[in-house]
Formats: C-alpha cells, sequence, structure tokens
C-alpha cells in the first residue's frame, strides 16, 4: 500500500519496465510538444514568407512609381523639345526653347541614371542616351545652318533621331506601366492568397491536433470506462509512435495491474462471505450423514455378535455410503472455496448451474423458498472458470433468498441465445423488485438495498467483474412488486470472448 502512495505521489516514476508496458515503450517517439511546435513553425513560415514576398513586390512597386515619374518628366522634356523643332521648321522661331528642354531631359537621365538602369538595364539606359544625343546633335547642326539646302539634309535625321527618342522611351514607359498594374493586382491579391492558406493550415492543424490529442482523450475515457466496467486488459500500442500520452498509458497499465491484483483480493473475501454463508447449511447437510454414520455404527457394535454376514456388511455399506455423501458436500464447498488465478476453459454451463444450486439448497430449503431449474439440452460450451462462475450463480441465488418471503419462488433457466452465440443464465424471482431509481447504482461497489448486518454491497459488483472479465454481460431487469431478473450472457467456444481472443 505505501508503494502505491509513493507510485501516485511521484509522477516521474518509470514504469516502462513493466511486462504490460514494453509493447508501448519499444516504439520510436514523437512528443505531442515537438508536434505542436512543428505546427506553430509553419504558421511562422506561411506568415514571414507572405511578409518576405509582400516587401519585395512593394519594393518593386515603388521603383516602378518611382521610374514612371522620372520617365513622366523626361517624356514631358523631349516631347516639348519636338514641338519647339517643329515651330522651328514651321514658323523659323528660336530653337533655343528646344535646347533647353533637351538640356532638362538630359539632367534628369543623369541624375537619375542608377534607378533607370535598375529597371531598363544598362544597355537599354546607354541607348537611350545615344538618341537623345544624337537628336542633340542634329538640333545643333540645323539652328547653326547657313541654308536651307543644309537644313533639309539635317532635318531627315533630325526627325529620325526625335522619333527614335521618343518612341523608345514610350514603349519603355508603356511596359512599365503594364508591369505596374500587374504587380498592383498581385498585391492586391495577396492578402487574399494569404488567407486561403492561412484557413487551410489551420484546418491541418486543428484535425491534427485533434487527431493527437481530443481522440487520444477520447480513448483514454473509453480505457477509464473499460476499466470501471472490470476489464482490466492492458492498453496496447495504437501508433507507430510514442509521445507524452505513452507514460499516461503506462501509468494507466500499472494501474490496471494493481486494480486486477486488487479485484482478485476482493474476489476472494466475497467468497469468503459467501462461504460463511454457505456454512450453516453445509453443517446442516453434514449432520444428517454424520447422525447417520454414527448410529449404525454403534449398532454395529452393539449387535456385532448377533448380525448375520450379510447384515453386517449391510451396514457397513450403509457407514461408506453416508461418508461419500458427506465427502461429497465437503468437496463441493471446497472446490467453491479454492483459490488460483482466473482459468478459461471450455465448460458446459450447465453442470455449472447445477452444481451451483446444490451448494445454496440448504438455504434455500431454511428460507422455505422453491427452486426451480430448467436447462436446455444439448448446449454448447462456453469460456469460463469455473469456480468464478460458481461465485456468480451463488451470489444471485443468495441475493433472490434474501429478498423472498417463505412460499417465494426462484426461476433458474439456462439456454443457447441463438441469435449472438451467447448462452443466457436467466435468475427470476417473484420478490418485491428493485425501485427504479436505485437501479442505475446496483452495480456499484458497496452499494446494498440489505441490512447493514446482511450484505456488503459487493456481490453485484464483483459479479458483474467476473462476467465482465470472461467476454460476457450480465444485466437487470426489474419493477417494483414484479420481481427481479438477472440474465448472464456468456460467449460460446463458436464465439471466442474478447479476452480469450487476446
Amino acid at each position: 500500500m505505501d508503494q502505491h502512495i509513493t507510485d501516485i505521489k511521484n509522477p516521474d516514476i518509470d514504469f516502462s519496465h513493466d511486462p504490460e508496458n514494453i509493447p508501448l515503450h519499444q516504439r520510436p517517439s514523437i512528443s505531442i510538444r515537438a508536434k505542436v511546435a512543428l505546427s506553430f513553425s509553419l504558421f511562422f513560415i506561411l506568415s514571414f514568407t507572405v511578409t518576405g514576398w509582400s516587401y519585395w513586390i512593394l519594393t518593386k512597386l515603388e521603383h516602378k512609381i518611382e521610374f514612371l515619374e522620372i520617365a513622366d518628366s523626361y517624356m514631358a522634356e523631349i516631347q516639348q523639345a519636338r514641338r519647339f523643332e517643329k515651330n522651328y521648321l514651321l514658323y523659323r522661331t528660336d530653337l533655343d526653347d528646344a535646347l533647353e528642354h533637351l538640356k532638362t531631359a538630359d539632367v534628369i537621365l543623369t541624375q537619375n541614371s542608377e534607378k533607370i538602369e535598375k529597371i531598363l538595364g544598362k544597355d537599354h539606359f546607354v541607348t537611350m542616351v545615344s538618341y537623345m544625343s544624337k537628336y542633340h546633335e542634329q538640333l545643333v547642326l540645323l539652328g547653326s545652318a547657313k541654308n536651307d539646302a543644309e537644313k533639309e539634309l539635317i532635318v531627315p535625321k533630325l526627325r529620325q533621331f526625335g522619333s527614335q527618342m521618343v518612341s523608345f522611351a514610350g514603349e519603355f514607359v508603356e511596359k512599365e506601366q503594364n508591369s505596374a498594374t500587374r504587380m498592383l493586382l498581385l498585391a492586391k491579391r495577396i492578402p487574399l492568397y494569404f488567407m486561403c492558406a492561412l484557413f487551410i493550415l489551420m484546418i491541418f492543424v486543428f484535425t491534427f491536433l485533434t487527431r493527437q490529442l481530443l481522440m487520444t482523450l477520447n480513448r483514454f475515457m473509453e480505457y477509464t470506462k473499460r476499466i470501471g466496467e472490470g476489464d482490466f486488459s492492458p492498453i496496447l500500442p495504437r501508433r507507430k509512435y510514442k509521445d507524452e500520452f505513452t507514460k499516461l498509458a503506462e501509468a494507466f497499465n500499472h494501474m490496471i495491474k494493481e486494480l486486477d491484483h486488487k479485484h482478485n483480493v476482493l474476489l476472494e473475501s466475497h467468497k469468503l462471505r459467501a462461504i460463511g454463508t454457505l456454512v450453516a447449511g453445509v453443517a446442516h447437510e453434514l449432520n444428517n450423514p454424520l447422525n447417520n454414520m454414527l448410529l449404525t455404527a454403534s449398532m454395529l457394535i452393539e449387535d456385532f455378535q448377533t448380525l448375520s454376514e450379510d447384515e453386517k456388511i449391510e451396514m457397513i455399506d450403509d457407514v461408506i455410503n453416508e461418508t461419500e455423501r458427506a465427502q461429497r458436500v465437503v468437496k463441493n464447498l471446497l472446490d467453491f472455496a479454492r483459490e488460483g488465478e482466473t482459468e478459461l476453459a471450455p465448460l458446459e454451463i450447465d453442470k455449472i448451474v447445477e452444481d451451483s444450486t446444490r451448494l445454496v439448497v440448504n438455504q434455500v430449503k431454511f428460507a422455505k423458498v422453491d427452486l426451480k431449474l430448467d436447462c436446455e439440452k444439448n448446449l454448447p460450451k462456453i469460456h469460463g472458470d469455473e469456480q468464478k462462475l460458481k461465485q456468480v450463480f451463488v451470489n444471485l441465488i443468495l441475493n433472490a433468498v434474501d429478498v423472498l418471503p417463505p412460499g417465494g419462488e426462484i426461476r433458474i433457466n439456462v439456454k443457447k441465445d441463438k441469435s449472438s452465440g451467447y448462452v443466457l443464465v436467466v435468475v427470476a424471482d417473484n420478490g418485491p423488485g428493485i425501485p427504479e431509481h436505485i437501479q442505475g447504482r446496483i452495480f456499484e461497489p458497496f452499494f446494498t438495498t440489505k441490512g447493514q448486518a446482511k450484505g456488503t454491497g459487493l456481490g453485484l459488483s464483483v459479479s458483474r467483474g467476473i462476467i465482465k472479465k470472461l467476454g460476457g454481460y450480465i444485466h437487470l431487469t426489474s419493477s417494483a412488486n414484479q420481481g427481479t431478473t438477472f440474465t448472464v450472457s456468456l460467449p460460446t467456444t463458436d464465439s471466442p470472448s474478447e479476452i480469450m481472443s487476446r
């Protein structure tokens, strides 16, 4: 008991070396903490990627807008230069205005050369400067021409270089405008893409956490329910990797081992109580053959000289028969009281029930209760432990005897349930029944409707634990003043119990 308390207070105790925990402990380990950290890392990576992508797009868009502003200023200057060029050719006005605007355009290119090169590239920037330089050269030549003939020679080249300069700049402006528009549209879509990716990732993480945490917790709730119903089979691995829940499963298996041990102790203690109940009846049953043996032996001694040999042999046979009768009574009680682990074997259920009724026959007689047994013929064998099953049926019969008045009736029916592959043992009485409001607690340990001196409240709880461990079920049907029926379902050898399959 002290060791058990120490185990509970020390959560770091290692249960991995327990035999039932070896399959759990041998798996490779991936902790839930690592899985949760990986999930949040995915959120961080996604957010970091989208943020970096947005920053890159906005930076590129900023450069393109700056270029478009520079290009707009540049285009305005060279277009003004060409307008003044046309005015000169038409009206012979001064070319200084054209040269002034061309100079301003050159300043714009020079001051923003790095930004323009970053957008256009060095080769295209050199080409743009070259076109403007050639146009400037032809414009200067036009202004210095002495006659119309010289001007006529310069004008074609002037128009060619001017047109190339304007069209080259215009193409790049249009191209960058389209690129900026596309990037702006992409920047508007990024939040939508991010929300979709985030939603998908959230579903993935939610599903992951549900499978890793909630489903595992639900599984452990099922384990606790199973343990509460008396199934002490160990928890087996369900996943390829072990995690923090493995430690919990190991602790559960250790607890199951301890509960199984305590349950076996409880079984034996309840059996001792049942033996105590049976002793009075057994003593009465032994008293008759002992009296008969004593009387026969006394008569044999007194009349030994006058009796014939046949009469002597007959009296000795009577002593032997009464001795065998007493021996059978003692043997039945010793078999019922025998200690040992649960030993599952194919059994004849009708023989088990008959032996159980013989054990309580005197209690039934003392209570003046009528006991009727009806066993179906050719019943299939069942999986079970003979002594523990006798303990269950003796307990059910004695419970019925305790509540029945003189003249009451107990009916036991043993039959096969063909639809489910189970054998049914139905123990019914015509007693006062069990009120509906306490039927839900009837199988709870230490709950009893008997007086303090009559019961401990362990009989039905222990019985359910035995039947559950054998892969069967025990059901209650009762109503006030209508009697009580307990139905025990046990698997046949054609339908092995869950514990046998393990």
